[in-house]
């Protein structure tokens, strides 16, 4: 089956997870306070015992606009890499897209955008195989955001039973929200896992955020939302992200967004 890209149409957009669910594993998974899930991308929960969060302009996960040469308009999620540079996935900037721009909030509510002078997707993206390979890109703004920024995480090599929060821009609640799941698939171009109805799963528009975790000290992403295989993301979905730390999308990453952090 071709995959389910997440990514989403707008007719003003955003969006994301909340509690979806996601993971196998011997124990069942716990999914953390609202206050762990929105404190780690640097921002406070929306509702009590909730998952979607306030204060986006103290995030480094974005909004991510593509904008056709028909005027339709896609959304996708990005990670602030450096101030100008941002982590998004290459499906996201597909042929005919004239102009990308990522949402710049302010703390009244009140939002601009903030142009991009350039995008460019990994030169190995393709739908051939299992998922999206290489499914990584790179945007370049016009000018900079004053969002925080999320380092790779390098240090510490992805396997199986990793939990990771995934954060994003996509449905159901057209507002930031973040996530946990557990990794039950780790191969050199992607980590994933079954949705099953616990913990959280990404949906559309969150293509391009980040999946990320703590080695020990600060959180750092480790893969970046790519496909499902469900319709609405629904229970059975095989969700995939595309594996950061294969030396093939590590090195196009560190080369297209200098001065990143890596921990």
């Amino acid at each position: 089956m071709f995959p389910i890209i997440k990514w989403a149409s707008m007719a003003l957009t955003a969006t994301l997870l909340a509690a979806c669910g996601g993971g196998d594993g011997a124990s069942e998974l716990v999914l953390p306070d609202a206050n762990t899930l929105c404190s780690s991308v640097g921002v406070k929960p929306k509702i009590i015992n909730g998952a979607d969060c306030v204060q986006p302009e103290s995030s480094p996960v974005v909004l991510v606009l593509s904008l056709g040469s028909e005027g339709q308009t896609q959304s996708c999620t990005g990670t602030m890499l450096t101030p100008t540079r941002v982590l998004t996935a290459a499906h996201c900037m597909l042929s005919g897209t004239q102009r990308m721009a990522v949402v710049q909030w302010q703390t009244n509510g009140n939002s601009a955008l903030v142009y991009a002078t350039a995008w460019v997707a990994h030169p190995g993206y393709t739908t051939n195989g299992d998922g999206l390979q290489n499914d990584a890109g790179v945007i370049t703004l016009k000018s900079a955001m004053s969002n925080p920024t999320m380092p790779l995480l390098v240090s510490s090599t992805s396997t199986k039973g990793d939990e990771v929060f995934i954060a994003g821009w996509g449905d159901p609640g057209q507002s930031l929200a973040v996530g946990y799941a557990r990794i039950t698939k780790v191969t050199e171009s992607h980590l994933g896992y079954v949705y099953k109805g616990q913990a959280s799963n990404t949906c559309a528009g969150d293509s391009g955020g980040p999946a990320y975790r703590s080695a020990g000290g600060p959180v750092g992403i480790v893969g970046v939302t790519s496909s499902g295989s469900v319709d609405g993301c629904g229970d059975g979905d095989n969700s995939l992200f595309t594996n950061i730390q294969t030396p093939r999308v590590l090195d196009f990453i560190r080369a297209q967004a200098p001065g990143l952090a890596e921990i």
